[in-house]
Formats: C-alpha cells, structure tokens, sequence
C-alpha cells in the first residue's frame, strides 16, 4: 500500500484493555478476518498496522533479492576461472 495514498479515514477507540476495533468495511477491504495476525509497528511516533502476509512478501522479496545478488557476484567474480576451464575441456 502506498503511504501517500489515503483511502479511507475512520476513528476507533482503545478500550481499557488496549483492543482497537478495526472498522468492517475496512477489514473487508484488506481481507482482514478473526483469524488474521496483524503487524504493528512503532515508527517516528506512528503506529502501522500491517497484516502478516504484507510483511512477510517484503522480507521474502528482500531476501530473495539479496541472495540472487550475491549469487551473481560469485559466478561474475569467478567469470574468468570458468571460461578458463572450459577453454580447457575443448
């Protein structure tokens, strides 16, 4: 979700437990059900709700990116060795 795109604005209140009720129009924008998890996170004075699956494709595509990176510095880094040997087997 883009931050700078404001979809709707609704207001809740925290009871004296500390549960938030999540409006159901917008729980049913985000595909949010009673079996959810959620992510909150605390930033600059903000909170962001997330839901599990948001947070986990960014650490996934994070992830994946990394490693096909340092894979590719490997097989570049080691680029002649292999042209070498297979010059070689010829």
């Amino acid at each position: 979700m883009n931050n700078h795109n404001i979809g709707k604005i609704r207001t809740a209140r925290v009871n004296d437990r500390g549960q938030l009720v999540i409006p159901e129009d917008i729980r049913e924008d985000l595909g949010i059900t009673g079996n959810s998890t959620l992510i909150i996170i605390e930033r600059q004075g903000e909170l962001l709700l997330k839901t599990e699956s948001e947070v986990l494709k960014v650490i996934e595509d994070k992830f994946w990116k990394a490693l096909s990176q340092e894979s590719l510095k490997r097989a570049w880094g080691k680029e002649d060795e292999i042209w070498d040997k297979l010059s070689k087997v010829q």
